[in-house]
């Protein structure tokens, strides 16, 4: 298969960064670009960060001037208060960057609460962009796009220099080779959006896609990726389909 999912450089300008979802390697990862500007794509969760925020001195770039939030999740959102915080004590500080759909999201406490994983932050001061805006930080490009269907606020981040994706959670969570998990995820999962989504990546220029959850994906696994989440989709959505009455009871499941 074509891909990396080791912590580490992953392009000359690009580091995939291992957060240790639930003290797990491989679970969950966010990406540092380098260039005249550092940037950085999720902040991971709560409990994580002090994790992050000792990677990110390691690689000599804590803090980051930009981080960018590909959507509300807590496992994307919720390490902003620590890294904001570690900044702080050293007179630093940091951009973040968000969609208008997520920023509101982001302010509101409860969002998070079904997947049962906090106390959860209020994160607040962050710049809305979106669909369309260019973020320029040295000879790199970053383009904003609209990736709606895991969450409603997603979006995704194009290198236009490297034609890498940052594609957060938009195609669903492939671990590894042999475990690829559906995007469907509460409390915003609409499957519509995620096939027009499909759609759009379709017809994007890109070679690479980083994953959160989990890795670099390249050459042809790159886009036969798409066909594959339709299809991996689609087996999921028809087995919770068939066992909804019994979704609580985890035994049977």
């Amino acid at each position: 298969m074509s891909a990396r999912r080791h912590p580490g450089k992953i392009i000359d300008s690009t580091t995939l960064i291992d957060f240790g979802m639930y003290g797990i390697a491989g679970a969950g990862a966010v990406y540092l670009i380098q260039d005249e500007m550092t940037c950085l794509i999720d902040s991971g969760t709560r409990s994580e960060a002090p994790r992050l925020v000792k990677t990110l001195r390691k690689l000599n770039a804590f803090p980051p001037d930009i981080v960018i939030l590909t959507h509300a999740h807590y496992d994307h959102a919720q390490g902003i208060p620590l890294l904001r915080k570690e900044a702080a004590r050293e007179k630093k500080g940091f951009d973040v960057l968000a969609s208008a759909r997520t920023i509101p999201l982001l302010a509101d406490e409860n969002y998070n609460k079904d997947f049962d994983h906090g106390p959860y932050a209020r994160i607040e001061n962050v710049i809305p962009i979106k669909d369309g805006d260019r973020i320029n930080i040295g000879a790199i490009n970053l383009r904003v796009f609209d990736l709606p269907g895991h969450a409603s606020d997603q979006i995704g981040i194009l290198d236009e220099k490297n034609a890498n994706l940052f594609a957060a959670d938009a195609v669903g969570e492939k671990i590894s080779d042999g475990l690829f998990l559906p995007p469907f995820m509460p409390p915003a999962w609409d499957p519509d959006d995620f096939l027009n989504t499909i759609d759009k990546l379709k017809g994007m220029d890109y070679k690479s896609l980083s994953l959160s959850h989990f890795g670099y994906i390249y050459g042809d696994e790159a886009r036969d990726i798409l066909d594959e989440t339709l299809s991996n989709t689609r087996k999921w959505w028809s087995l919770f389909e068939e066992n909804e009455d019994n979704l609580d009871d985890s035994q049977y499941m």
